[in-house]
């Protein structure tokens, strides 16, 4: 017994320490809670940058980046085509959003977005909340969830006038409210209204001693003359809470029209966005095979490249899943300030640089411990074991070319 007593203390002694080893990364990476398959093979995020990354209270911060839908998008999985909506991931209310929009067209509405295309978004958003946070980009798919973008980590710092934030807002009337208290005190009222009525149907029934368990064991007692508990008296409480509950429904709802004469509904329509194709550069690319190695952490892409452009072209960044293995041979791709998910040599060519004209076996090796450390090795247990990512390249002047790789993977145990 005393054993047992040792065994579960230490049980909720180490608890804690694991999860505060960990939570750091849990409450930095909420994304990487989603499986493996689904990050490679939905959404390509990157440029993903913001404004600053220490703001104060108030202050305006600026998320921007770009993304494309995958062509290899999860057949069970309901399609980015049909709706999708911008949004922002944050824990808590800590900012407000000025302003979205894709392509320059306003994301106050929900949109679709196609695969092979390109759309770069900008969020706007103040500082409301003092804290550290995680930002990220967020596509709401419906029928599918969420999809997380790449984040970064923001300080917000109190005001230097310590004053409170302030959220004003001017009404189509012209009138000027303040939204972070407006209405607030309709919200108490309702709530103690329906307080009111609840503990009120609660006192009736506590006075007639007869809930839960003393009525059920009456129903059993009386079996089929179990009806006759419900008396006459019951019936009528019963139907003056209902006319009252009603009355305060139709009542509440003639206040507001009285009080609020001009109001617009809900907006529920989709915009269109229209959005590029990928720019490959003339660049021709057969995915012939991949592999993942468990032991090397690190996938193998064997292709068939044929470069039909004027320029010869330098392959510089695999990206998959917000992870980017950057070829340190070519030094074309660079890391921004503070980002992470960066792995600064972790892509190996066989062929760096492929010649106008010329068609070439190449072999692409992505290779990093981030595999393990964001979960990845997951896709090997996918009953669909694909994979999907982009691939960087650039021209002898410096212009950016881009295409979604993808295909069968197979899993390697053993070297």
């Amino acid at each position: 017994m005393f054993n047992k007593l040792l065994e579960r203390a230490g049980v909720w002694f180490v608890l804690p320490l694991i999860v505060a080893m960990f939570s750091a990364e849990v409450l930095a990476h909420g994304e990487r809670a989603q499986l493996a398959s689904m990050r490679m093979r939905t959404m390509h995020w990157f440029d993903f940058q913001v404004s600053a990354t220490t703001v104060k209270v108030g202050d305006i911060v600026t998320m921007r980046g770009t993304f494309s839908p995958s062509e290899h998008w999860p057949e069970q999985l309901p399609n980015i085509s049909d709706t999708g909506f911008l949004n922002v991931g944050v824990p808590g209310p800590a900012f407000i959003r000025i302003d979205s929009s894709v392509n320059g067209v306003p994301m106050i509405r929900s949109t679709a977005f196609h695969a092979g295309k390109v759309y770069e978004y900008e969020v706007v958003l103040r500082a409301r909340l003092p804290g550290r946070y995680h930002l990220h980009p967020l596509i709401n798919v419906k029928d599918a969830g969420t999809l997380v973008g790449k984040g970064a980590w923001l300080e917000v710092v109190a005001a230097e006038d310590g004053q409170p934030f302030v959220n004003n807002a001017t009404t189509m009337l012209g009138d000027v409210i303040d939204l972070e208290t407006h209405g607030l005190q309709n919200i108490i009222n309702w709530h103690l209204v329906w307080i009111v009525m609840g503990v009120a149907w609660l006192v009736f029934w506590l006075a007639r001693k007869q809930l839960f368990i003393p009525r059920f064991i009456l129903v059993r007692h009386l079996k089929e003359d179990a009806n006759s508990l419900i008396t006459k008296k019951d019936f009528v409480v019963a139907g003056i809470f209902y006319v009252v509950t009603l009355g305060i429904i139709l009542g509440g709802y003639l206040w507001a029209e009285n009080k609020y004469p001009i109001t617009i509904p809900l907006q529920t329509g989709k915009v269109v966005v229209e959005a590029p194709d990928i720019p490959t550069g003339g660049l021709d690319i057969n995915v012939d095979s991949a592999q993942y190695k468990l032991a090397g952490r690190s996938l193998t892409i064997q292709t068939t490249m044929a470069n039909n452009s004027e320029h010869p072209l330098h392959l510089a960044e695999f990206m998959t899943a917000n992870i980017r293995f950057l070829n340190s041979d070519v030094a074309l791709s660079t890391a921004y300030e503070d980002e992470e998910m960066v792995s600064m040599d972790g892509l190996t060519a066989s062929v760096n640089v492929i010649a106008p004209g010329q068609t070439v076996e190449v072999e692409l090796v992505a290779e990093d411990a981030l595999w393990e450390k964001y979960r990845m090795t997951g896709m090997i247990h996918d009953p669909d074991s694909r994979f999907a990512g982009v691939l960087f390249y650039y021209d002898d002047e410096g212009n950016r070319y881009f295409q979604e790789l993808g295909g069968p993977i197979l899993p390697r145990f053993f070297d």
